[in-house]
């Protein structure tokens, strides 16, 4: 139900306070309340972004080129969900290596995960080998936006209490516990009470929100926690283009044991990544590469381009072929980012109009994404040589010193990533902050490696599993 005055409220009567109302806080909301467990779920925003909350969205980034972060985020119901283009692909069994737990320990949510997002679910998401060093997989499209599913839901619940535009401020404890949360709504502060807190204010607030508290009481998180280190994102980029022999194309797919797989899948993409054969013999992180495909004639210029640097390529298979339709394809990559102590987030001094310290970002790409994109592109390049599938021009950028053009922001991860030493990580395996008895996060900021997968699969399934453990805490 929705909660206008939070004073007509029985506190006691509340399991857990959840902050924030992007996925990861409507998920841990959902499933609790299969479970009868009563939560309130408290939102800075209101059901739509307005003018006024992009003035609590801005922050600065120093090192590489970086969205504007009023962009790239969203204060109201739904958190982020309201940017989300609704692809799905899980983190592969090697992304888990160095995490307290594994690929199988969330395998047991993939059904409540695929409700939570309107997946169907016999839709499996599939890895299979396309070469010695390459891999296909897909993307399952979820058409679910957070604030239009389940806003009428949560207002209809008897166990979800929902209270809009009211703003965190701080935590309030001591080393071992959080005693209660400080908050402002309709520009009046309130003091909220609870057994237990979640924090899924997303990938950068969650850490700015740790920060503050931490600024204020000192004593309230161990110097050791790396609070908003690690940052991480998924640099997204063009690395070149090519032409096609399109019937070639499929054939070698089909070839590859791939004929129960849709050759065009989400919108004539298709995707290619590394094993994990290739990524441990040349020490390098993972891409994805994504396939656009677009009919051209003889005149385009890439055709031209080919013509003269591979005429044999042109004269013996496009000329022999009889081929009709032509086709350009344009590639970009998701790219898998080391997490290192120095991208990280901190404290600005500049303050949003409540007094907290915007975010001041530190971001930058390595060497090691770039060898990484450039090594697992040239084995695509020669495997359409080797199989007379076509030709790719690859970006200059992959191969000088200067940067490339890069879109970041959107995935924003890391920062209390999780772990078992508490000097690189901020949350145990079950999401509980280390040195707290009763405080969670929730959502991508926990992520201690990215891969190349959109995280809200990953996501989802993360904050079913903390409902779980916080339904067992509860007994």
């Amino acid at each position: 139900m929705i909660i206008d005055d939070l004073n007509r409220i029985d506190q006691q009567d509340i399991f857990a306070i959840i902050i924030g109302s992007g996925p990861a806080g409507i998920t841990t909301a959902i499933e609790l309340e299969k479970k009868k467990i009563k939560t309130l779920l408290i939102e800075a925003g209101g059901i739509k972004p307005n003018n006024d909350t992009k003035k609590f969205l801005k922050g600065s980034v120093i090192g590489d080129e970086y969205n504007d972060l009023s962009i790239c985020r969203l204060r109201q119901f739904g958190g982020a969900s309201g940017l989300w283009g609704g692809n799905c692909n899980p983190l592969n069994k090697e992304n888990f290596k160095n995490w307290p737990i594994k690929k199988n320990d969330l395998e047991s949510y993939d059904k409540s995960a695929k409700n939570i997002l309107n997946l169907r679910y016999k839709e499996n998401f599939y890895v299979e080998n396309l070469s010695d060093n390459l891999n296909t997989y897909n993307l399952v499209w979820s058409n679910v936006k957070f604030a239009e599913k389940y806003f009428n839901h949560i207002k209809k619940s008897k166990y979800i209490y929902l209270s809009l535009n009211t703003s965190l401020l701080s935590l309030i404890g001591n080393s071992k516990t959080i005693n209660s949360i400080n908050c402002l709504k309709n520009n009046k502060k309130i003091t909220l009470k609870s057994k237990y807190y979640i924090l899924s204010c997303g990938g950068i607030e969650n850490s700015r929100l740790l920060l503050w508290s931490k600024e204020k009481n000192k004593e309230i998180f161990d110097d050791r926690l790396p609070i908003g280190q690690y940052y991480m994102d998924h640099p997204y980029y063009s690395i070149g283009e090519g032409l096609v022999l399109y019937e070639k194309f499929i054939s070698y797919f089909k070839k590859n044991n791939l004929n129960n797989i849709p050759i065009l899948t989400c919108k004539n993409l298709i995707n290619i990544s590394a094993n994990n054969e290739f990524i441990k013999k040349n020490k390098i992180l993972n891409v994805g590469l994504y396939f656009y495909f677009e009919k051209i004639n003889e005149n385009n210029n890439l055709f031209k381009q080919v013509r003269c640097v591979a005429p044999n390529f042109i004269k013996n298979i496009y000329e022999k072929s009889k081929v009709k339709e032509k086709y350009k394809i344009s590639i970009d990559i998701l790219q898998e980012q080391k997490a290192i102590a120095n991208n990280k987030i901190e404290l600005s001094d500049k303050k949003d109009p409540f007094g907290v310290p915007y975010p001041l970002i530190y971001w930058k790409k390595s060497e090691l994404e770039k060898k990484s994109t450039r090594l697992i592109a040239e084995d695509l390049s020669k495997l359409f040589i080797d199989n007379d599938i076509g030709r790719i021009s690859l970006s200059e950028n992959l191969y000088n010193t200067e940067d490339y053009n890069v879109i970041a922001g959107n995935h924003q991860l890391g920062g209390t990533r999780i772990g078992s030493n508490e000097n690189d990580s901020v949350v145990d395996k079950n999401l509980k902050v280390h040195d707290k008895d009763n405080l969670f996060i929730n959502g991508s900021s926990i992520f201690r490696t990215g891969g190349h997968s959109h995280p809200t699969f990953t996501i989802v399934k993360l904050a079913s599993r903390l409902a779980n453990h916080l339904s067992i805490l509860k007994g």
